[in-house]
């Protein structure tokens, strides 16, 4: 194996394909990651056995076709520092590689390419294509709310939902949920389907995923999805679980809605944080006539912070909440004003925005 390659050619690349490398794992190999010279580009495969990323680059020089495998972190961190002013050489010398310029020269440990875990080959059933951006937005606004380890496994992914109406991503810890749902154009057709990504993919996926304006081809089967993104392939496992109906918790009478500035209601919450319980992460909002109150306490000090709002009810709302819950929703909407709704019972919080009706935003109240 021998190639020449430009330094902005493959940092980058590797890069992105680093994240999925596991660190001191007994099985060395995830550790590293795939080079595989073609005539005309070269692979770059990493991969953490739940998910494989694969990035194409093209490559106009000579080559000599071969693959090895190398620790990622190495040659991430010799393409990071070496010279961006002259070309670089990489070869297989007595099963070590080679990577040298005009003033650098590395000598890398490898370990084979047949060693590698390859995904086995899968044959995909179902194929569309989807605006990136829409996609993105399905991960973004909703991924947060994923659980993390929990012994139910649907709740340790995110689900996604194609019907003939609409497309929706849902994801809960069971005591918040995010929905993302919208509408399908009649111009557009997608195949009927639910799936449950798995956490780690969701968040990988939502990097990868930009907000510009292309398509994207999506393949999937009943086990595994495969997503090319420009020159990247994306490959993950699913969650093979049923995700519970969430729809009768949903909002359908709502009773109250208070409209608030987002800045305004950041700002009182690093206030109080600073005497919330480091457990139990418990604030309480109270409105009352023309007056927000946020308070906290950690069981011996207390911490309170008031403004104003427009409030049309007579009726005082208090309610118990996680404020690490309410505050990964403040950080992705970014729109200046915000709805909290709640039922005529007070047993659900609702947050929503008149700028993107997309999105609905769940929390359950805690029983302090």
């Amino acid at each position: 194996m021998k190639c020449i390659v430009e330094k902005k050619d493959l940092t980058k690349p590797l890069q992105k394909i680093s994240t999925l490398l596991i660190k001191n794992h007994p099985n060395e190999i995830l550790g590293n990651i795939l080079i595989e010279v073609k005539k005309s580009y070269i692979l770059l495969i990493s991969t953490n056995t739940e998910i494989q990323l694969i990035y194409k680059i093209p490559n106009n020089y000579n080559c000599i076709t071969g693959k090895i495998t190398v620790s990622g972190k190495k040659i991430l961190d010799i393409f990071r520092i070496i010279s961006e002013k002259f070309l670089i050489y990489i070869k297989i010398i007595n099963k070590k590689l080679y990577i040298y310029s005009k003033n650098s020269k590395f000598y890398l440990l490898t370990l084979p390419a047949k060693q590698f875990p390859y995904f086995k080959k899968q044959k995909y059933n179902k194929k569309f294509y989807i605006n990136q951006k829409i996609f993105k937005n399905m991960l973004e606004y909703t991924y947060f709310s994923m659980s993390v380890k929990d012994v139910r496994p649907y709740l340790n992914g995110i689900f996604i939902e194609f019907t003939k109406k609409y497309i929706r991503s849902i994801a809960t810890n069971g005591h918040r949920i995010a929905i993302f749902k919208k509408k399908i154009k009649k111009n557009l057709s997608f195949p009927i389907f639910n799936i449950i990504l798995p956490r780690k993919s969701a968040i990988e996926l939502n990097k990868l995923l930009t907000k510009q304006d292309m398509l994207i081809k999506v393949l999937f089967n009943q086990n595994s999805i495969k997503i090319y993104i420009n020159n990247i392939i994306f490959i993950s496992k699913l969650i093979n679980s049923n995700f519970p109906n969430l729809d009768h918790i949903l909002l359908k009478k709502k009773k109250y809605k208070i409209q608030i500035k987002k800045d305004l209601l950041k700002k009182s919450l690093a206030h109080v944080s600073i005497l919330v319980h480091s457990q139990l992460k418990g604030i309480c909002l109270i409105f009352k006539k023309s007056i927000c109150t946020i308070t906290s306490d950690n069981q011996e000090e207390k911490a309170k912070y008031k403004f104003k709002i427009k409030y049309k009810y007579t009726k005082k709302i208090k309610i118990s909440i996680n404020i690490n819950y309410l505050l990964d929703v403040l950080n992705v909407l970014k729109y200046d004003l915000i709805d909290l709704i709640f039922d005529k019972k007070i047993k659900l919080f609702e947050i929503q925005t008149s700028k993107k009706k997309e999105l609905r935003y769940i929390i359950l109240p805690l029983y302090l």
